[in-house]
């Protein structure tokens, strides 16, 4: 009985022992003459360079990827500092790849999950460019002063939208497993618009997350994914107490000037608010105070006002830079920084950040600044 067990033991050791976090890739870059080849990791939200990979004058090469463990990770080929393959790499893949120096030909086999990124990233693309033309011609159409053609072509951006957004949730259903999901998740059609940019669509967070937890739940990448899921939640919170909010119409602050004495944000009522948030720390937020101090002078006599908040936690600081500034406006900090019960109300992720508050009280506008921020002041004081 003990000789059977270990005959049938040992290949199972075999087989465990032999199963590594190794993944080999026979790639070729066509037209690749003497310019760098690097292999990038994505790690959380940065990439990183694992290696410099040399090939021959056929631009090919062989590496072999030890992986940090056995959940997928997205790996990419830079030629040139160019980007010219995506790839998923799980424990045991042996992925061929061709690719050429612009990125744009790629063929990988040996690896479902790459399979499934090479083909989403070439749609992407095809949207994300139709999204650009659409744009350019809407510019040229305001330049040119044709209103009509203008209005037609944001009707066409947005309908754009709309069908690029069913397509990924579609996917995310088609596919609740694939890690590429994440990619998916975070695109954007242009650097200010997100494909997943309402604050609903937490809920399509939420599922993405729940299914790779399950299917790789060691993921580096679901820290990342339950961030964007409290930072929404947070968005959320706010935004139902924007709803609730009674008299004032937004979230009243009571915090100490430089005085040690406390000014409500409330009390403002009536007048056209901008409620701002920054830092000492950052030089050049000292240039906007002083944009902020012109618009101050100009409309503070027409019911213009500001309560600017520090995310400082050194309130020394704080103080010394509001009185060497000479700061006219209210100005206040509690020195809890990050943690401040205030910027989470207001979801305050990176500053400098604003709201714009007319005299309702209702909140109309945020993170405005320069020509627009003004035009917008001065629309409130009619």
């Amino acid at each position: 009985m003990n000789k059977l067990f270990l005959a049938l033991l040992i290949p199972f050791l075999f087989f465990s022992c032999s199963r590594s976090n190794s993944v080999k890739i026979n790639g070729k870059i066509e037209g690749a003459t003497n310019g760098d080849l690097v292999l990038k990791v994505l790690e959380v939200s940065r990439l990183s360079d694992v290696d410099t990979l040399k090939y021959n004058k056929e631009g090919r090469f062989t590496v072999n990827v030890k992986l940090k463990g056995e959940s997928p990770q997205f790996y990419y080929l830079y030629y040139r500092n160019a980007k010219v393959a995506s790839m998923v790499l799980l424990p045991g893949d042996m992925i061929n790849l061709v690719t050429d120096t612009t990125g744009r030909n790629v063929k990988v086999s040996g690896s479902d999950e790459s399979l499934l990124l090479t083909s989403l990233e070439k749609t992407l693309a095809k949207s994300k460019n139709s999204f650009d033309s659409l744009m350019t011609l809407m510019q040229q159409a305001d330049k040119s002063g044709n209103q009509p053609l203008s209005q037609e072509l944001n009707y066409a951006l947005g309908r754009h939208y709309v069908k690029s957004k069913q397509d990924a949730i579609k996917y995310i259903y088609t596919n609740p497993n694939s890690i590429t999901n994440v990619i998916l998740m975070y695109h954007r059609l242009s650097p200010d618009i997100p494909l997943f940019a309402d604050v609903r669509d937490v809920l399509l967070f939420k599922r993405v997350h729940d299914s790779l937890t399950v299917a790789y739940p060691g993921s580096v990448y679901l820290e990342r994914l339950m961030d964007e899921i409290g930072s929404r939640e947070k968005v959320d919170i706010f935004t139902n107490k924007i709803l609730d909010a009674s008299e004032s119409g937004f979230p009243d602050i009571s915090l100490p000037d430089t005085k040690a004495q406390t000014k409500n944000l409330a009390d403002l009522s009536g007048k056209v608010i901008l409620l701002s948030f920054w830092t000492v720390k950052d030089p050049a937020q000292k240039m906007l105070n002083m944009e902020y101090m012109e618009l101050y002078e100009k409309y503070k006599s027409k019911g213009f006002e500001i309560y600017q908040v520090s995310v400082d936690t050194d309130k020394t600081a704080w103080a010394t830079a509001v009185n060497e500034q000479k700061l006219p406006w209210i100005s206040v900090c509690d020195g809890q920084g990050p943690a401040s019960i205030v910027l989470n109300t207001y979801n305050i992720q990176k500053v400098p950040a604003n709201y714009l508050i007319d005299k309702s009280g209702t909140i109309v506008a945020r993170d405005l600044f320069d020509d627009v921020l003004e035009q917008k002041i001065a629309s409130l004081m009619r």
